[in-house]
């Protein structure tokens, strides 16, 4: 039988090398994905929801300012990332106040917070809130992904607050042909996870997410990561696993209402319209003008189900705009940086009171 021969000092001398090596790399980690938010203050907060004002850095502003409503899924802060790859950096340095709402994370007793408590009561109140503290009568308000369905529903059942708006990365058509996540939700069932677990946990999200495109997501992710950790893009990288992976819990009965009547009903298409806020809306009966982005290689809401509004809003003041993107690279991508927050600011300078 052969034995193993050790030296213990070589062993020691090992074990402290790797130890000071893991020491430097996780001070060089810490220090890399250290989140720096563009300067702002916080001009409200009710419970764990926050709205945050950015001032517009430049002298010529617009009179409107933009309130941004993110999506209840993932943090907000995927829109400032960093000081180079923030879409609300560059939305200030197009003479733009921006006002962004942070949903926080959902007690318990939200639970049973509806799809109308989030639309009359959370979202009213930061609309509220922010004219008032930027003395105007209206908003333009930007919603992102789910969060631009959440601005839609808004804009029809509260017509009179809303000047512009514009839905970046938004599902309007869900039809499961073409749209896999309605596909992949209806092997859920939302009612029974809603009893079970109150609040959906984030991290059960991010498993169902990962599903989309697990090799990519996985396995994919994991080879590739030496390059992009070894090169200039390291600290982007870092940060956007980081904000990847901080999924907050969402309020369960609000999901299942959410997944019921934009996945299964499709009722953004849905001609005769649907119930919110107690009254029927239908989409091609929306009043402000609107400003609808995509990417053209987003998997998540693809193309198809964006460029859907086009046929329910024809006459109505409608833009449409694509960039050649993916879901996220929309929202701080090198290139969507680059364009999105021109145009934007050019689209409200138009309208603009």
């Amino acid at each position: 039988m052969n034995h193993v021969k050790l030296d213990p000092a070589r062993a020691r001398q090992q074990i402290d090398r790797r130890r000071n090596n893991a020491d430097s790399a996780n001070c060089e980690s810490n220090r890399r994905v250290h989140h720096r938010h563009s300067p702002h203050t916080l001009i409200f907060q009710s419970g764990r929801m926050r709205l945050l004002h950015f001032n517009a850095t430049t002298r010529r502003r617009l009179h409107t300012p933009l309130l941004i409503c993110y999506a209840l899924v993932n943090r907000p802060y995927i829109l400032d990332l960093s000081r180079q790859r923030s879409m609300i950096a560059r939305l200030q340095d197009q003479g733009i106040d921006v006002y962004l709402i942070d949903w926080g994370t959902p007690q318990r007793s939200d639970r049973y917070l509806s799809l109308d408590d989030y639309l009359d009561e959370k979202l009213d109140l930061c609309v509220e809130q922010a004219c008032r503290h930027s003395q105007r009568s209206k908003v333009n308000l930007m919603g992102v992904c789910q969060g631009g369905v959440l601005s839609l529903c808004y804009s029809l059942a509260f017509a009179h607050r809303v000047r512009n708006l514009i839905t970046l990365v938004t599902p309007f058509d869900t039809d499961p042909h073409h749209f896999r996540l309605n596909r992949l939700s209806r092997h859920i069932d939302t009612g029974l996870a809603q009893t079970t677990y109150g609040n959906l946990p984030g991290p059960l999200l991010n498993e169902f997410f990962t599903q989309l495109q697990p090799l990519q997501l996985t396995a994919g992710k994991r080879l590739s990561a030496h390059a992009h950790l070894s090169g200039d893009n390291a600290e982007h990288f870092l940060l956007m696993e980081q904000w990847l992976q901080d999924c907050p819990d969402l309020a369960g009965t609000a999901l299942e209402e959410f997944v019921q009547l934009f996945f299964r009903d499709n009722a953004l298409m849905d001609p005769q319209g649907f119930s919110i806020c107690g009254q029927t809306h239908r989409l091609a009966a929306l009043q402000p003008p609107l400003l609808n982005l995509y990417g053209t290689e987003d998997t998540l809401v693809p193309p198809q189900s964006t460029t859907a509004a086009r046929q329910l809003l024809q006459g109505k003041d409608y833009t449409e705009l694509a960039l050649k993107a993916g879901h996220i690279g929309m929202l701080n991508g090198r290139r969507a940086l680059e364009e999105l927050p021109a145009t934007i600011a050019a689209w409200l300078r138009v309208r603009d009171e």
